[in-house]
């Protein structure tokens, strides 16, 4: 009876993968010419590390814009309305311009550290990254 009953979950199980629709099949796409150039462009050490330097940059404005909003000035009750929308304006331009310079050296260091240990090494790997970024 015990068997009975496994042959069955057997029958129903290997039904249930036969009725199961495949997936297509879908040929190999080679890339193209422009793909290996743009890759090529890409693994070049100094694009990567001026491309990060940027990104850096920019992402250390927008956290300099917001942080510098977050500042108070020390004598807030006694500046006007307009000297302390300029106080804030001054604060969040050199907070911005600060941090904008700060991560754009941070990533542009940390990227070419990381290219030029992966040429050393010859391949990509967590190794790398780590390595870079002590």
């Amino acid at each position: 009876m015990g068997s009975h009953r496994h042959s069955n979950e057997l029958q129903n199980a290997s039904s249930s993968t036969q009725d199961a629709p495949k997936p297509p099949i879908e040929p190999i796409h080679l890339p193209t010419i422009e793909e290996i150039l743009g890759q090529d462009i890409w693994n070049n050490c100094a694009v990567r590390s001026v491309v990060s330097g940027v990104m850096g940059g920019g992402l250390g404005l927008f956290m300099g814009l917001f942080l510098g909003a977050l500042d108070n000035p020390i004598m807030q009750e006694e500046m006007i309305g307009r000297q302390q929308l300029v106080y804030q304006a001054k604060q969040m331009g050199r907070r911005s311009w600060s941090s904008c310079k700060a991560f754009a050296i941070m990533g542009f260091v940390f990227s070419a550290a990381e290219c030029v240990i992966e040429e050393a090494q010859a391949k990509h790997d967590m190794t790398n990254t780590v390595v870079a970024g002590v």
